[in-house]
Formats: structure tokens, sequence, C-alpha cells
């Protein structure tokens, strides 16, 4: 028999793998944004570094077996030092990931935004939020340059001044999920 200690049990100990099988539950098995984490040109003035709005996602874990996801929260904008200026053109890119030693990951019990040059490996338990395009002779890392990969939510949908087939009980705004 394989039983786990139920989640939240008065007076009962259990591991944090636990909490993070409830999220990954709750978030069915994907990596995503649930807001910011943005990555933009540096607000102070563009150099060589971009800043991460505060923010929230799930990320799953990579690194072992039902290892969980994990709820990661940024409540400031951050700012991240990138690479100089590249020798060719390139596309890098910007990740957050989680640490966790438990599970195989870097020290620190936390999370972190990683700057990734081109050709590197993905880290493990992190989730992609924007790409670099990089260019010889450039003076600073530009809104042009940065697309935003954030998985945002779950389902595709549309709003629409359309008579819905099923209308909401109370009149609200119709959102129709596909």
């Amino acid at each position: 028999m394989a039983r786990e200690t139920p989640k939240w049990l008065q007076a009962g100990s259990y591991a944090a793998r636990l909490d993070r099988h409830v999220i990954e539950e709750l978030f069915r098995v994907k990596s995503r944004v649930m807001r910011g984490l943005q990555v933009i040109p540096r607000g102070a003035g563009a150099n060589f570094s971009v800043d991460i709005t505060a923010g929230s996602a799930v990320v799953m874990g990579t690194t072992q077996v039902d290892q969980g996801a994990y709820l990661i929260r940024s409540t400031a904008t951050e700012n991240l030092l990138v690479a100089g200026t590249p020798a060719s053109a390139r596309t890098d890119s910007v990740y957050a990931v989680v640490n966790d030693p438990n599970a195989g990951g870097p020290v620190g019990d936390n999370f972190t935004f990683v700057y990734v040059n081109s050709g590197a490996a993905v880290p493990g338990d992190s989730i992609l939020l924007a790409t670099i395009a990089r260019a010889p002779g450039e003076s600073a890392i530009l809104t042009g340059a940065i697309t935003d990969q954030r998985p945002l939510g779950e389902w595709s949908w549309t709003v629409s001044t359309g008579t819905p087939t099923h209308k909401a009980p109370d009149g609200d705004l119709y959102v129709q999920v596909t």
C-alpha cells in the first residue's frame, strides 16, 4: 500500500512535495504565468540589463519524477544583467528558475531570474519569460529586441457582443472558452 499523509492534517508532518502536488493538480500540469513577470527594457534608462515586473507563476518541477509544481511570486520589479554586445547575432532567453536543493536544483530555497545565452541548456525547474534578439554593435536592450514568451492562462477565449448559447445566470459578461 502506498498512502501519503493527508495535506494539512492537524498536528501532522509531511513533505513540501505534497503541497507541490496540490499546486500541480490545481494548475493541470502546466507551467504558466498568472500575472506580471514581464521582461521589459530597464526603466531607469536602457542599458545591458532588463527589468522583470512583479508577478506570480506556477513552475512545474522537471528535475525529478513526481516533483510537483511550485508557486513563485515576486512583489517588486527586479533588474537582471544581460551579457554585453555579442560578436554575432543570436537569441538569448530569460527564465524564472526554482532553487530547490532537495530536488537536485541550485542552492537557495527560493527562485531566481536567469539570463541564458543562445545555445546554452535550458535550466531545470524553470519557466521561459522572454527571448531577446541580440545583434553586434547594439548599445542597449530595447523594446523591439524583447519577445514575450510567458505562457499565460490555460484556455484560449474570446469576448463577444453576440448572443451566447448559454447565458450567465446573473447576466454578467459572457466569455466563451474554446
